[in-house]
């Protein structure tokens, strides 16, 4: 009886189908892909947080809307240059690469949401309104430069680094002055790029610097 009962457990288990782990369950396109939020005046940003690994590996840039409420409460806490982040429910990531308006609810958090940051408005509407800037993580660089893409928002003017081989690090800085791109430094600019720019009579601040992902 007890061989029998032992046979029967073994068909059972053999006939039971093993499950692929799904992209999704992985790096896929389908996920929730975090963002750092920062504004030129009265327009909010969103800067996808790129990784090395596909399909991750996107700088992209997106006006976005919320509600009148929490629009200006955002903006008003990004003035005092507080960090702030963005995670949307789970979305297709393609819909974003490809500049379409999407329309979908969100986090938003004090502080960065992987890193002991805060809810403060949760499942909010979000509307990404409009592509600015999309760069595909894609070329080695240079060991000895650090460039810089130059995006123009009202009067302002944003220097997105270009993400390049390891060790690297993501990082947006905010100017005045009208600055033509592509904008080359020396490496390794994450430390040096603020001393960089005083040097040459360009004022500037640091909007996001993330390295522990990039090394």
């Amino acid at each position: 009886m007890r061989l029998l009962l032992l046979l029967v457990l073994a068909i059972s288990v053999s006939v039971v189908p093993l499950r692929a782990p799904a992209a999704e369950d992985q790096h896929g396109y389908i996920g929730n892909h975090g963002m750092v939020l920062f504004a030129a005046d009265d327009i909010l940003l969103a800067s996808h947080l790129p990784l090395y690994q596909a399909p991750h590996n996107y700088q992209l840039i997106y006006q976005i809307t919320l509600p009148p409420t929490e629009h200006k409460a955002v903006l008003a806490t990004l003035q005092k240059r507080q960090q702030m982040t963005l995670l949307p429910q789970q979305f297709d990531l393609r819909q974003l690469i490809a500049g379409q308006n999407i329309n979908i609810k969100a986090t938003v958090y004090h502080g960065h949401f992987e890193r002991g940051g805060s809810v403060w408005f949760d499942q909010v509407p979000v509307n990404f309104a409009r592509q600015l800037y999309i760069r595909p993580i894609v070329q080695p660089g240079s060991a000895t430069e650090a460039r810089y893409d130059v995006l123009k928002i009202n009067q302002s003017y944003f220097l997105i680094h270009q993400i390049a081989a390891n060790p690297s690090y993501d990082q947006i800085l905010r100017t005045e002055r009208p600055l033509t791109e592509p904008l080359i430094l020396k490496a390794p600019a994450d430390v040096t790029a603020l001393q960089q720019l005083n040097a040459m009579g360009i004022e500037a601040t640091e909007v996001y610097l993330e390295t522990t992902d990039f090394q």
